[in-house]
């Protein structure tokens, strides 16, 4: 049995309060600072989907508490810096899915789980601004058509390129406009997955260097959705043949879809971490996998297919297929 510590040992002070407090301030302010860049420039609204990171980070490396001070710092900075309403957003939208990814992760729940606790999330606030505000939603996602289609947009366009290349363009735009205008409550949902899955990814990749401890093995390749999504996939498409239901199903087929090619890159990056080389041919073959211009169509496929028959399986040792 160790003897006891002097009386002077327990007054920890200074030297550990300094750094939780520095992080507290890094994490905050980084974060603000990545959701403000949006603010400042639209065309940087990835580093606002990444804002919620370092808050991720604290979490794993400190308390619950500490990564609730960050994360009211980072929004009352957003508040200070413009206005409740954008600091209000980015506490919904971002600040709050990522702290249960890091709050799961540090509870020994695993990436994959908090993942789909954020992704629950998202979808329920999402929908409700749906509900209560869908129209100017609407409106959001067709902005940028009505601009390029606009009379003032093509007349200047009509000055650099021939007459029938912008009235083709035009067209084109149209046929896009008019498609968004029924899907886009679907693109919302697979944008709020998107952020989950790209905080997700950069979260994974940064703890494979650092500290893989964290992860377990191959949760994401592990994916594999349940069979009654295809079922669901079936009764939707079907759904199309209705009048009145055909909005709906055809949110419900994008949104399956997008779960489906979720599926399939599981599939891919399963056989692509069994390549005999190094870590850098690996993701290379993810990454020409996605520049595909069909990626989408294959990866849809592939994870629907999956379902039913188990592309894994054949990789697997025969004892562990067997069983």
């Amino acid at each position: 049995m160790s003897p006891p510590a002097p009386a002077s040992a327990p007054a920890r002070t200074g030297p550990v309060a300094e750094p939780r407090a520095l992080g507290i301030l890094v994490a905050g302010g980084l974060s603000a600072l990545l959701y403000a860049s949006t603010l400042w420039l639209p065309l940087a609204f990835p580093l606002a989907a990444v804002s919620p990171l370092p808050l991720i980070l604290l979490r794993l490396r400190a308390s619950p508490t500490f990564s609730l001070l960050a994360a009211a710092l980072a929004v009352a900075l957003v508040a200070g810096l413009f206005s409740p309403g954008p600091a209000a957003i980015f506490l919904c939208l971002l600040v709050c899915p990522g702290l249960l990814i890091g709050d799961a992760m540090a509870r020994g729940r695993g990436l994959l789980r908090g993942c789909a606790w954020a992704f629950v999330l998202l979808s329920v606030q999402i929908g409700l601004a749906l509900a209560l505000a869908g129209d100017s939603l609407g409106a959001f996602a067709l902005g940028p058509f009505e601009v390029l289609r606009s009379p003032d947009f093509t007349a200047d366009l009509k000055t650099r390129v021939p007459a029938e290349q912008v009235t083709e363009l035009t067209n084109q735009v149209t046929q896009l406009r008019d498609i968004i205008a029924v899907v886009y409550p679907a693109i919302y949902i697979i944008m709020g997955a998107l952020i989950v899955l790209v905080n997700a990814t950069l979260l994974r990749a940064y703890l494979l260097r650092r500290d893989p401890g964290w992860l377990e093995g191959g949760e994401f390749e592990g994916i594999r959705w349940p069979s009654a999504l295809s079922l669901a996939f079936v009764l939707a498409g079907g759904a199309v043949a209705v009048p009145a239901a055909r909005p709906a199903a055809y949110n419900v087929l994008l949104v399956l879809a997008f779960f489906f090619a979720l599926q399939g890159l599981a599939v891919t990056a399963f056989y692509a971490q069994r390549l005999a080389g190094p870590p850098f041919l690996r993701a290379a073959v993810v990454v020409l996998v996605l520049v595909n211009p069909w990626a989408p169509q294959i990866l849809a496929l592939l994870g629907l297919f999956d379902i039913f028959f188990n592309f894994r399986k054949w990789a697997l040792p025969p004892e562990a297929r067997e069983g």
